[in-house]
């Protein structure tokens, strides 16, 4: 029925990606990657500069505290105006509620995410 020969040929390389384009691929991919670890360079100076920043207020905080004889969290004067406000004492049932955190283990939760993304 069909007597034709078909032949089939793949164009060769250098049509699909001449020199020229192949120097701009590979400019702009070490352009790209030049750019992005400057960014995580930059945060992780900037980071380092925030880390610090919260040290020294924290430390100043403590020595205020500590100044002023504060030896508890429900001795600090904003505290106390919440008791005072709500009628409460910080052994409260109710206070404990509200201004009290809880610490919930997240190891477990570290490796479960270790194992779905690595």
């Amino acid at each position: 029925m069909f007597s034709e020969n078909y032949d089939y040929a793949e164009r060769p390389a250098a049509l699909i990606l001449g020199r020229r384009g192949f120097l701009k691929v590979t400019g702009l991919c070490v352009a790209a990657v030049a750019v992005c670890g400057y960014a995580i360079g930059d945060l992780v100076a900037r980071r380092g500069v925030i880390i610090k920043a919260r040290q020294a207020g924290l430390y100043k905080d403590d020595k205020l505290c500590q100044a002023l004889g504060l030896t508890s969290s429900h001795q600090n004067p904003t505290v106390m105006q919440i008791y005072k406000d709500f009628g409460a004492k910080p052994t409260d049932h109710h206070m404990h509620e509200l201004l009290h955190t809880h610490y919930y283990p997240r190891t477990m939760l570290a490796s479960l995410t270790e194992a779905n993304h690595g």
